[in-house]
């Protein structure tokens, strides 16, 4: 598609888009009670805020080795989550290791459709982590020197908690949980640098990577491969518009988009608005360098996302880099998968623990 179409056709959308965030975060503030504790205003367990105040204690646990490859050797780990337990693969690099240990990059893997065939291979069937789609993702990094966590997170492959998964764009949030549990682990690994870690999240794990980075100060730097950098209504009307190519949007459009949404926020135990947990509300306080790629034909996730965070990041003064690539690949493939491989190892190497 012509390249000034697309732009056009996303600021279209965008527009949309925009006038729908604002009618529904009027209706949601009005329909949003309060809860209340000695006066004071009661944090939502899984919003931004009360993350940042809670305690996460767990370990890793060795589970068997699992297949290497040229340059680099292979594990699965497990570690515990909210009392569910949550696998990880681990991937070493063959190479000698540095002195202070080998740097280590987290991988926040995206939307996976059917979550318990998450690294399930499609030539063999059987349980293959990462899975076909990233399989070069983690292998790459580990080959470059660094060790690679990539969880499942819950209910993805066997790891526990299935449910979670069907709770659409909350889930987001418990998966944020999972990876404060494993950035928690960490200590109990062994040869690797705590002063070098680092965060890669594709897609979903873009939205789910901002959250934690909001909610810890032990990473470094983080790299943003196509992220979902978007609030929780932008997703929701633009995936509802998506599933339904030609579709006119009007008020009974959205409101048939936001049901599901509204039904998994009905079903917690506690007042929550969304707006508490999305991490685009929050980017002043983010003080992680972040280094960010997307291609500017990107349909899974609007590249027009990457540019109102990058936006947002230039305008709160925060340390960024932004690189864009002439394609409509969602993961990056080939030359430019090597090239953002390439920036990510020079961007990360700048940085140490600066929290």
């Amino acid at each position: 598609m012509n390249r000034k179409k697309v732009k056009y056709k996303n600021y279209k959308l965008a527009r949309l888009l925009m006038a729908g965030v604002i009618f529904v975060s009027l209706v949601s503030s009005c329909q949003q009670k309060k809860a209340t504790v000695l006066g004071h205003e009661e944090l939502a367990p899984i919003s931004i805020e009360a993350l940042r105040k809670r305690d996460f204690t767990t370990s890793l646990k060795f589970e068997k080795e699992l297949v290497s490859g040229e340059g680099f050797n292979a594990e699965l780990l497990s570690f515990y989550s909210d009392s569910l337990r949550i696998y990880a693969l681990l991937s070493k690099p063959k190479t000698e290791k540095p002195e202070g240990g080998y740097p280590l990059i987290i991988f926040g893997h995206g939307f996976h459709p059917e979550p318990k065939k998450y690294g399930i291979s499609k030539a063999s069937g059987k349980s293959w982590r990462p899975g076909d789609y990233y399989r070069g993702i983690p292998e790459s990094y580990a080959r470059r020197g660094f060790v690679v966590l990539t969880p499942d997170y819950r209910g993805h492959n066997v790891s526990d908690g299935f449910e979670f998964t069907q709770m659409g764009f909350l889930a987001h949030n418990f998966y944020t949980i999972d990876l404060l549990h494993l950035v928690a682990a960490l200590p109990s690994l062994e040869n690797v640098n705590l002063d070098r870690v680092y965060y890669m999240g594709h897609s979903m794990g873009g939205d789910v990577g901002l959250r934690l980075l909001l909610t810890t100060n032990k990473i470094s730097a983080a790299s943003l491969w196509s992220p979902v950098a978007a609030s929780t209504w932008q997703q929701v009307l633009y995936y509802g518009k998506y599933e339904e190519e030609g579709e006119v949007i009007n008020t009974e459009k959205i409101d048939e988009y936001m049901a599901t949404l509204q039904d998994n926020l009905n079903g917690l135990s506690y007042e929550y608005s969304v707006e508490q947990g999305d991490p685009i509300n929050f980017i002043r306080e983010l003080n992680v360098p972040v280094i960010i790629h997307h291609a500017t034909g990107d349909q899974s996730v609007p590249y027009m996302w990457s540019e109102s965070l990058v936006a947002r990041l230039f305008a709160h003064k925060k340390r960024f880099e932004f690189y864009t690539y002439q394609s409509g690949n969602h993961l990056l493939i080939d030359e430019n998968r090597m090239l953002a491989f390439d920036r990510d190892i020079s961007f990360f190497n700048k940085y140490g623990n600066l929290n």
